[in-house]
């Protein structure tokens, strides 16, 4: 089963190759009193308008595309390592299982996101103009 498949069916995310480093989605600043509110990734204000030429949809995407692309590159290092140690390569059990670990997490973690975007997705249709 591919994980990325159940992610492709978001709306707006059909660039995504894989799916990597949930941790980098927060995008807020740690000095930030509104989250989201800091100076990150060329928006100078609140309403993530920036004075560059992206439109403002475009740093949301660049970031969950990285996080995605770095959680691809966890679960594929965990896989190589255990690939390693089930064939009796140089990996020991330990990092193998703190690499299958954390891949685990991550790959839940972007289950999460990927279920309140589908959720906020949903509350957005179900509005009435």
């Amino acid at each position: 089963m591919n994980p990325i498949g159940a992610i492709s069916a978001i709306s707006g995310v059909s660039g995504i190759s894989g799916i990597s480093g949930i941790s980098s989605i927060s995008g807020a600043n740690a000095t930030s009193p509104i989250s989201g509110a800091g100076i990150t990734n060329g928006a100078g204000a609140v309403d993530g308008s920036s004075s560059g030429t992206q439109a403002p949809g475009d740093s949301f995407l660049n970031s969950l595309s990285d996080a995605f692309g770095s959680l691809n590159g966890q679960l594929n290092s965990a896989d190589s390592s255990m690939a390693s140690f089930a064939s009796g390569g140089s990996a020991d059990l330990h990092t193998v299982m703190l690499q299958m670990e954390e891949a685990s997490v991550s790959l839940k973690a972007a289950v999460d996101v990927r279920d309140k975007m589908l959720e906020a997705y949903q509350e957005i249709m179900r509005t009435q103009l």
